[in-house]
């Protein structure tokens, strides 16, 4: 019977012409354990770190990440309060506040810096129109928006909580509740235009 060739690998173990499946494994098993070893010290040293920024009640499919300024009691207390999310008002009546804001806000910025800035008299006339058109501009591009992304008013299915409660659906983002947003935003913002005439033109106390 013709010599069998032995040679001698890295590891020590000894290969033959048909080394077995345990003399394989057994070379590898020592990396194995001190691959594991590595990878648990590492899971401990990011577990002990506090974690700042995490997904948002703890599930990463959600998309939103949870992080001290956008989970603090202050700011969630702050976004509920605004008109956009307040369920509970009518979306007309939050269009209008919005546009009350928005209406009385952009007159100041065409009344100073308009290119009649400096033309005593109609300074103020010119910023009111030029804001009232502005608030046009914006009416119909809100109207675009609404038509573009609630095409088909079909009933959406329900959510409901982890214990079963359900939780109604915000009024706003559907077909009719967008409209009488759009609605009211025109009007608030008009409205607020026409009283930043009267504050510049008929009260006494604007310099």
């Amino acid at each position: 019977m013709a010599a069998q060739t032995v040679m001698t690998s890295a590891t020590g173990i000894r290969l033959g012409s048909t080394p077995s499946l345990a003399s394989r494994t057994a070379a590898f098993a020592p990396a194995v354990r001190s691959s594991v070893r590595s990878r648990q010290a590492m899971r401990v040293r990011a577990e002990e770190k506090a974690q700042v920024v995490q997904p948002i009640n703890g599930d990463p499919f959600i998309g939103m990440l949870e992080t001290p300024v956008t989970s603090a009691p202050v700011v969630a207390n702050f976004l509920s309060s605004l008109p956009a999310y307040r369920t509970g008002v009518s979306p007309l009546l939050r269009g209008v506040e919005i546009g009350l804001v928005h209406g009385l806000l952009v007159t100041g910025p065409f009344i100073k810096l308009g290119p009649l800035r400096n033309v005593p008299g109609y300074a103020e006339t010119a910023g009111c129109l030029s804001a009232a058109g502005l608030v046009a501009i914006l009416t119909a591009a809100l109207a675009l928006y609404g038509a573009t992304s609630f095409q088909q008013d079909t009933p959406q299915l329900g959510v409901k909580t982890l214990s079963g409660r359900e939780i109604n659906r915000d009024r706003l983002q559907s077909n009719e509740g967008w409209s009488n947003f759009t609605a009211g935003f025109f009007v608030g913002a008009e409205s607020g235009v026409a009283w930043a005439y009267v504050l510049t033109q008929i009260l006494p106390y604007y310099q």
